[in-house]
């Protein structure tokens, strides 16, 4: 595996860097992550990745392995050793137990897992969507290690040929397998709310706080299936694909109604991004 890794302050290729049977991202998916990108030793939306990040270990109960500036420092000092131009970051927060057992009260430490490895960031391009179920339990709003659901859903998409599964739970579209998801009607943006069926995506909440600045509205609400298929454009945001448009779900063709607010949104993120 190419990149460079730290783990509990032992810094390496990532070859080099072992992880102990005790630490409980093994046996229970016992953690949370986060994935930032950046280029030029500079992260876009760092300060909103790491509030996520230590949001989601305060719900979980995850001692965190260090001060919010203590963990962006080991992450600098990651990506100017690794001499990339462009990377991503992955950063994971584990509970370590000496034994194996359900309950947490027995973790004696947290463990710190940084990864850099390089990426190019690559926003050209329609996608085509598949719909699934959405059948996962009901912590969607924490980025945990545990995403089995989503790894099949992604699975299923690629087994089809499509680039990104949409989940659907009771007839309403929640959130893609590793994605957000919006309808844009007119100049108007649509976007499940920020409950617990969602991951409140940085991307996603980029668009919406800028909203304004780009001439166009967000509506924070509940759309069908069918809203998805009659939109006038559909738009899938994330960290490693800033915003995208679909072209297609489940090879019936959507969106292409709105091309201009399309590139309105995708130019401003885009620069947004070059320019950090």
């Amino acid at each position: 595996m190419e990149g460079y890794a730290y783990y509990n302050g032992k810094t390496g290729l990532c070859d080099e860097i072992t992880i102990p049977l005790t630490d409980r991202l093994i046996y229970f998916g016992d953690g949370v992550y986060d994935v930032i990108v950046g280029h030029h030793e500079r992260l876009f939306l760092e300060d909103e990745h790491i509030e996520r990040f230590f949001s989601n270990m305060e719900f979980l109960r995850i001692q965190p392995p260090g001060e919010k500036g203590e963990i962006k420092e080991i992450i600098h000092k990651l990506t100017k050793r690794s001499g990339y131009e462009s990377y991503l970051v992955y950063v994971s927060a584990s509970r370590n137990a000496p034994q194996r057992m359900h309950s947490f009260l027995c973790s004696d430490k947290t463990n710190l897992l940084i990864i850099i490895r390089e990426f190019e960031m690559a926003t050209s391009g329609a996608l085509d969507l598949t719909v699934t179920e959405d059948n996962r339990y009901k912590f969607c709003n924490i980025k945990t290690t545990n995403l089995l659901p989503s790894v099949l859903a992604s699975t299923l998409a690629e087994e089809k040929g499509c680039n990104e599964a949409v989940f659907v739970r009771d007839g309403i579209v929640t959130e893609c397998s590793h994605s957000n998801i919006f309808i844009a009607k007119g100049d108007k943006l649509i976007t499940h709310p920020a409950t617990n069926l969602i991951l409140p995506g940085i991307i996603r909440g980029f668009v919406i706080k800028n909203a304004a600045e780009l001439g166009v509205g967000v509506l924070e609400s509940e759309f069908s299936i069918e809203d998805l298929y009659n939109a006038d454009e559909v738009l899938v945001t994330s960290t490693t694909k800033l915003i995208c448009e679909a072209r297609t779900v489940d090879g019936i063709a959507v969106g292409g109604k709105n091309p201009a607010l399309v590139q309105r949104l995708k130019t401003y993120i885009l620069n947004s991004y070059n320019e950090i």
